[in-house]
């Protein structure tokens, strides 16, 4: 479990952004510097062997191509070094010390030399060598010609490469110091710049009406790539909450207005009995105040249920249920009640079985079948099926009704849409099919109305299979 000092801790995105972004720029300067501090040191190496290889070839050549008379000299002369002139390297080049040298003929002995050169340098072999001489250590190249029988000798201290090193750190490192705040200062204001069309994007959120929510009226091509999809879905939510608000404006007016019908039917009778002196009328009102008040108990239970139902709300306790034997014993109950319609069922061989809720079950299958008798003819049939599609369980109810027209199939399960009247000229309520779509959903499945063969509709009930029967 996290500590309760991080878990309390929010970073916004900028922030996020900015400490990514140094810890990146952090962890490269790193590098760089890592890099230059070995690479400054190699440097320094390979210029002072270079400059000893080149030195030593160049006095080499300088007594090869020297005249007969001058290079048979008994005598080896001893040179001093003209520092204005050939030995001495400007301190600005970082070199502490020049370099020595000594030119040897094999046959003569020390033809030239620099009195600083260290004699115990005399027996190094071909190629450069380290070696420690009076406290001091000095590299040391050596490079014969066996023609002429000459070795060139060029040496330096090693603390040459150290001061060498330190000139190159402030030519090429130190310059690493002052770029990290420079690029820090880049990072922080390239991510506030890269954020801006967030920051415009939150401002007209900010915006919004919760009570009236429109598009958020910005062109996709202003923006960066990456948030036109935001900005899309974000207008088809701003879309499809504005629709909710307008259903849920039209439920409650019509939910008021299917209350207030029978609430004045039942207060007007209510009234009658109060001044009637008759006891058959009084009688009468009470009845149908009575009427009146089943009338908005069943229209209370029905909003309550699709309250239940709704998507925000708890799901439903669910349990395995075979849904052939469900489906059956309802479609013998209602037909056994009524006596113009003939229901007629059919089902698989094998049992079906779904995880669902019984009672609301049973509530949408008593839903179509009353849906179905209501439209259908006298002496007519309704057809009930079970069927089973891949992990589906298909209910269809077929009635021989006047069917329902092609546009408005789409409004058919919204409540208080769809109130065709049927046989008797009489009309519903519009929520038996609206319980019919939320029961379906809270199921996991789904509800929808396809046209038949022939005449009439036909409802099919779409529900996910119990684990065990798949």
């Amino acid at each position: 479990m996290k500590p309760r000092v991080i878990r309390h801790i929010s970073i916004g995105l900028h922030a996020r952004l900015i400490l990514w972004l140094l810890a990146l720029l952090g962890t490269l300067w790193v590098v760089l510097w890592s890099n230059t501090t070995s690479t400054v040191k190699d440097t320094a190496s390979e210029d002072i062997d270079q400059r000893l290889k080149t030195t030593a070839t160049l006095l080499l050549d300088l007594y090869t191509r020297q005249e007969p008379d001058r290079a048979s000299r008994d005598q080896a002369p001893t040179i001093r070094p003209s520092r204005e002139v050939v030995l001495s390297i400007p301190l600005t080049m970082g070199w502490e010390t020049p370099l020595s040298f000594e030119i040897i003929s094999l046959d003569k002995g020390i033809l030239a030399a620099t009195p600083d050169f260290p004699g115990a340098a005399r027996d190094s072999s071909p190629g450069f060598e380290d070696k420690f001489i009076e406290d001091q250590e000095w590299r040391i190249f050596t490079l014969g010609d066996r023609r002429q029988r000459l070795v060139s000798r060029v040496a330096i201290m090693q603390s040459n490469g150290a001061t060498r090193a330190d000139n190159l750190y402030s030519e090429f490192a130190s310059p690493l110091i002052w770029l990290l705040p420079v690029f820090a200062i880049l990072a922080v204001f390239s991510v506030w710049r890269g954020l801006a069309p967030l920051r415009r994007l939150e401002k007209v959120i900010a915006d919004q009406d919760p009570l009236a929510p429109s598009p958020l009226d910005i062109d996709p091509a202003q923006v960066p790539s990456e948030l036109r999809p935001l900005i899309i879905t974000l207008d088809r939510l701003m879309k499809k909450v504005k629709e909710v608000l307008t259903r849920q404006r039209a439920f409650t007016a019509a939910a008021g207005h299917e209350l207030r019908t029978p609430l004045a039917g039942c207060r007007a009778q209510l009234q009658v009995a109060h001044r009637s002196q008759e006891v058959d009328k009084r009688q009468g009102a009470i009845d149908k105040a009575q009427h009146s008040i089943d009338h908005m108990s069943a229209l209370v239970e029905q909003l309550l249920l699709l309250a239940r139902l709704d998507p925000a709300a708890p799901p439903p306790d669910v349990e395995p249920l075979n849904l052939g034997h469900l489906v059956r014993q309802i479609v013998d109950e209602v037909d056994a009640s009524n006596a113009d319609i003939r229901l007629r069922f059919q089902g698989v061989d094998r049992a079906l079985y779904v995880q669902g809720n019984p009672t609301l079950l049973d509530t949408l299958i008593a839903n179509l079948l009353t849906n179905a008798i209501r439209f259908s003819p006298p002496q007519g049939r309704v057809d009930v099926s079970l069927t089973r599609q891949r992990d589906k369980a298909v209910i269809q109810v077929i009635d021989q009704g006047p069917g329902i027209p092609l546009e408005e199939r789409e409004i058919v399960f919204d409540p208080f849409q769809y109130r065709e009247p049927d046989a008797s000229g009489k009309s519903g309520n519009g929520l038996g099919l609206a319980i019919v779509k939320a029961v379906a959903n809270a199921h996991g499945g789904w509800a929808e109305v396809v046209s038949p063969d022939k005449d009439g509709t036909e409802f099919r009930i779409h529900l996910p299979l119990a684990i065990s029967t798949i």
